[in-house]
């Protein structure tokens, strides 16, 4: 009986010695990050560990496009694990090895990001977000100079109206309201506004145009009580040029 017990208290010790596994920690990012693929038949999981179930792989970087990266998990592993959108499978997570994540320094960029992901990357997410749109239209649309013809969706919600070209997002517009992108509201002092998206690339009548590689912000401006204030934002991004 002795000797049990001292196997017993032997064993305890030795279970307490062992350094038990850290729990994960994760951080959001209120801002996101760009994410491109690095490799072929990456899979996107639903949690950070190859435990966690597959929702989706990747055949190569073509497929995946750019992802949005919206958080990250760090453990004992070699790489962090990240949160990210695809416009083909939702959210999940990709492990650090296969993917290049960069953080954006141009404004317009980084409030393009935010824009993709607060809208829905594609009709589905959109649908989710906001639920059902009140109007649902769909068409193709042919392109000679590259021979290619995409198919377009526009989904109109209360208070903006979104559009997809094959699946991923290309455009938002918001007309009115109180809606905005980010922290760049209709109502706020134009000024102000314009100054958080950089130097406008044009000016058309009342409209400015901030731009950076394939993305465009168009800030309008109105007058409220003598003052200059935002009354229109729109988004875009250049699919064929």
């Amino acid at each position: 009986m002795r000797v049990v017990k001292i196997c017993a208290v032997l064993a305890s010790i030795l279970l307490l010695s062992v350094p038990l596994a850290a729990n994960p920690t994760v951080e959001s990012f209120e801002w996101p990050k760009s994410g491109m693929l690095v490799g072929e038949r990456v899979n996107l999981r639903s949690g950070p560990a190859t435990s966690s179930k597959v929702i989706g792989r990747f055949v190569d970087e073509y497929e995946g496009g750019e992802l949005l990266v919206t958080g990250r998990s760090e453990g004992r592993e070699e790489f962090p694990w990240y949160r990210v959108v695809s416009h083909k499978f939702g959210e999940g997570w990709l492990y650090g090895k296969y993917i290049a994540v960069e953080e954006p320094e141009d404004p317009v960029r980084r409030y393009a990001l935010k824009i993709r992901e607060d809208f829905g990357l594609s009709p589905a997410q959109a649908v989710k977000m906001y639920g059902e749109p009140m109007k649902r239209s769909r068409e193709k649309l042919h392109i000679p100079d590259f021979n290619v013809t995409a198919e377009i969706v526009t989904l109109e919600f209360h208070g903006h109206t979104a559009i997809y070209w094959d699946g991923v997002l290309q455009s938002v517009e918001i007309p009115a309201g109180f809606m905005g992108f980010a922290d760049i509201l209709l109502g706020m002092d134009a000024e102000e506004a314009a100054s958080r998206l950089g130097t406008p690339i044009l000016r058309q009548e009342d409209t400015l145009i901030f731009g950076f590689e394939r993305d465009e912000i168009a800030l309008t401006e109105g007058k409220t009580g003598g003052r200059t204030v935002v009354a229109g934002l729109a988004y875009r991004r250049v699919v064929y040029d």
